[in-house]
């Protein structure tokens, strides 16, 4: 029978189907120590004698975490068992996991440690078999699961009318292929069949938006009724999430589609480029890294790796990456654009400068080549280019918390303070209590002569990070409220 399941992880629906194998048993262990597993295997199965299936996470070689296949593992096993003597976070994660999903589950511990488990008393689904040796379980463990209940698998609503109404659920397949393949016409109406990492989000027709609007919904509700989704459909939807901002969903959709195709390169670079987009650059690595096992030579994996890399501060590997991608491809706007990033990173300004300059000459109206640009000239105090260019990617993305930061800066370095102000208060709107805004606040009022805002913001960011507090030591810019016995106070301070 099947079983449609939300993932534990994201709370997503995951579309997969569950069947219960009904002589089967999860067994959530540690790896180590290497004579304990050989003990208690040896134990469970002259317990069982070969009348159950035994699984477990360890069975997956190269599985360090909770994945979708373990959960699949989990779900589809009638009946659970739980080592819990390592106190192993991974064993107690699984344990948790079977207990919630209402499993049959017997926990094995060291004799003494069931008194700390302090599990709730109406769990009678619940069995706990203490021991000194694993060799002592084996009656016990024989006993338990003689008196086993009965697996229980619940029905999907389809599976519900194939019984009922064969007719019918042959029709509702129909019209769900039906809308399978619209939605994939659709995606590649819209262009969304493939994604970039650094692409704006693509402007989609409102009648076709629409449209993939509807078709989304109705994919949703099949999924509901227990309809499994292939790979391709579910990298699509992926995209077509990701497109929307959706990244939380785009990438439950990727994870679905790489367990049914587990090596796809899109797959993969796109999960990668969505791991990004959430800040989760450690999994977004190890996307890229397979990715360019698969493929060596991939421009864009390499772009995309070394500007992972970048984000994780190892700019040395960012820069051969960045490097290789332009042997490659040597007039890609995105790979300047990164290794310019890069180079700012390391205080190479001139660098940066020349290759945010070719990043625009290739696209022009790029607002974050313009902005970083703009930024790069402040570092050089050229402030009549920088706000040139700020200015330009500002009209182009009006309220972006980091260009109205950086040009407020370049009006203060200017002179022009109330420009100044109007633009970092912006900044602090979109983006509150951001300390690089609320120091340069406390700058541009030291400079306007205004000492009691100045003290009041300074005193608002160094207790936010001492940086701050090693900044306003040296910064000239500060020079105006130093003799002032408040400064003097706050800088000392621990």
């Amino acid at each position: 029978m099947g079983q449609v399941i939300r993932c534990p992880l994201t709370g997503l629906p995951c579309g997969k189907p569950i069947t219960i194998q009904e002589k089967s048993f999860f067994l959530a262990e540690a790896e180590k120590p290497e004579e304990d597993k050989k003990r208690r295997m040896q134990a469970v199965g002259e317990a069982m004698q070969d009348s159950y299936e035994i699984r477990s996470a360890l069975d997956e070689k190269g599985i360090n975490a909770f994945t979708c296949k373990i959960c699949e593992m989990i779900q589809t096993c009638a009946y659970g068992m739980a080592d819990i003597t390592q106190r192993n976070p991974n064993v107690l994660l699984e344990l948790g996991m079977m207990i919630a999903l209402g499993k049959p589950t017997i926990i094995l511990s060291r004799r003494g440690q069931e008194e700390e488990l302090k599990l709730p008393s109406d769990l009678s689904a619940i069995e706990i078999i203490p021991f000194t040796e694993y060799i002592d379980i084996i009656d016990h463990l024989r006993k338990v699961v003689q008196k086993l209940p009965p697996a229980v698998s619940t029905s999907s609503p389809i599976q519900d009318l194939e019984r009922i109404r064969p007719q019918w659920a042959e029709e509702l397949k129909k019209s769900t292929a039906d809308i399978v393949k619209e939605f994939k016409q659709s995606i590649g109406e819209a262009k969304l069949d493939t994604v970039s990492s650094r692409e704006e989000k693509k402007r989609i027709p409102p009648e076709l938006s629409e449209r993939l609007q509807s078709l989304e919904e109705k994919l949703e509700d099949m999924t509901r009724l227990g309809f499994t989704t292939d790979a391709k459909t579910a990298f699509l939807r992926g995209n077509y999430y990701y497109n929307q901002g959706k990244y939380n969903d785009a990438l439950a959709a990727y994870n679905w589609s790489l367990e049914l195709r587990p090596d796809h390169p899109h797959a993969l670079y796109n999960r990668g480029a969505t791991y990004s987009h959430l800040g989760r650059y450690d999994e977004a690595l190890a996307d890229f890294n397979r990715l360019l096992e698969l493929k060596p030579d991939d421009p864009d994996a390499l772009n995309n790796r070394g500007a992972t890399y970048g984000h994780l501060g190892r700019y040395d590997e960012a820069l051969a990456d960045l490097n290789r991608s332009l042997e490659l491809r040597p007039d890609d706007p995105d790979t300047f654009y990164n290794r310019g990033v890069t180079y700012s990173h390391l205080e190479r300004y001139d660098e940066a400068l020349a290759d945010f300059n070719r990043s625009l000459e290739l696209r022009p109206d790029d607002p974050d080549a313009l902005h970083n640009r703009g930024a790069t000239y402040v570092y050089l105090k050229r402030y009549d280019e920088a706000l040139a260019d700020l200015n330009r990617s500002l009209e182009l993305r009006p309220d972006d918390p980091d260009a109205l930061y950086n040009r407020g800066v370049t009006y203060s370095r200017l002179g022009r303070y109330d420009e100044a102000l109007a633009d970092l208060n912006r900044s602090l709107e979109l983006r509150p209590d951001h300390p690089d805004a609320l120091y340069n606040l406390a700058c541009l009022f030291s400079l306007w002569g205004k000492p009691n805002k100045a003290l009041t913001y300074l005193e608002k960011v160094v207790g936010k990070d001492k940086e701050y507090r090693e900044w306003a030591k040296t910064d000239e810019d500060l020079n105006n409220i130093r003799d002032d016995p408040r400064f003097k106070k706050l800088i000392e301070s621990d």
